[in-house]
């Protein structure tokens, strides 16, 4: 049991880059940038292992409960049996991940390794070709930048942060009905008036016309967004096999957040959560994004 935890705290380190640990403190795989030591010298970027008293991230019993299926409560029984085992003459050790006495952590080179695949080096600069180093952070910046802006304009994120929906016209929203004319309910008053009825010709519908508080879907699974509700956006996307994924991961990482897919125009949107309130939403997104590294990029849309 103790081996397999101590495997569940490295691969948690190295996906989440945090795990608060009980009665012990939050191990945080800390990533350290690039750094001048001389005008001939620059230590590259690594990533370091630290420890710090506050709590953050999730606690270990919730992945222990998940992972093994049991209850919070026998979560914490083997989380506390586990760390019976780690503590010897006030020394934890945690195999395959570090060694933690009197307040001071050492990581075990396995680790280390695993954390910085090419190794915590420095590499040796000529002074006179700074200006290079220089044009070439440039360029990796434009070119990171260059990429984030794609991601987004693909995504349609700067609609959504700056334009207002669109109220699509008439021939757009019928467009996709079938030919063939289908049974529709009809409001009448007696078999007579039916019988006596003549038959017309429908006109055709030039003028734009308002949205429906609920859109209509076709595909169960996919849910209708409702006006004046807000929604956490986990992401947009061109395909419902990809939203569907989407939704799939975040149910196997994250159980306790109910995330469902909704129709967003001509695409899917994958939202964690649906309320009345865009500052309650705002609020509860704060909070993800304190909690997960991997819900910073979670955004808030309101349906005008």
């Amino acid at each position: 049991m103790k081996q397999q935890i101590d495997n569940l705290i490295a691969n948690l380190l190295l996906d989440e880059s945090e795990v608060y640990l009980p009665k012990v403190g939050t191990l945080i795989l800390r990533r350290q940038p690039a750094k001048l030591l001389s005008a001939k010298s620059l230590q590259l970027p690594y990533q370091e292992l630290c420890l710090t008293n506050e709590e953050r991230g999730k606690s270990i019993v919730v992945f222990i409960s998940h992972k093994a299926s049991v209850s919070e409560e026998r979560a914490e029984d083997i989380y506390a049996e586990w760390l019976e085992q780690s503590v010897r003459a006030d020394k934890m050790t945690i195999n395959g991940v570090c060694v933690i006495e009197k307040g001071s952590i050492k990581t075990d080179k396995t680790f280390d390794n695993m954390a910085n695949p090419n190794g915590r080096g420095t590499k040796k600069i000529n002074p006179r070709s700074n200006y290079f180093i220089y044009i070439m952070s440039g360029l990796c910046i434009g070119f990171a930048l260059g990429i984030a802006g794609y991601v987004m304009y693909s995504n349609n994120m700067f609609d959504n942060l700056f334009a207002k929906e669109r109220i699509a016209p008439a021939s757009e929203a019928f467009k996709e009905l079938p030919s063939e004319p289908t049974a529709q309910p009809v409001d009448v008053a007696t078999e007579e008036s039916i019988a006596t009825t003549e038959p017309t010709v429908a006109e055709p519908i030039n003028e734009p016309v308002a949205e429906s508080s609920v859109e209509a879907i076709a595909d169960s699974s996919i849910l209708p967004m409702h006006k004046g509700s807000s929604y956490a956006v986990w992401g947009v996307y061109n395909e419902l096999a990809n939203a569907q994924d989407a939704k799939a991961w975040l149910a196997e990482r994250f159980p306790e957040i109910e995330a469902n897919v909704y129709q967003y125009d001509e695409r899917y949107m994958v939202a964690l959560c649906e309320l009345p309130s865009r500052s309650e939403c705002g609020r509860k997104v704060s909070a993800w994004k304190s909690q997960h590294n991997s819900f910073q990029s979670v955004w808030v849309y309101t349906r005008e």
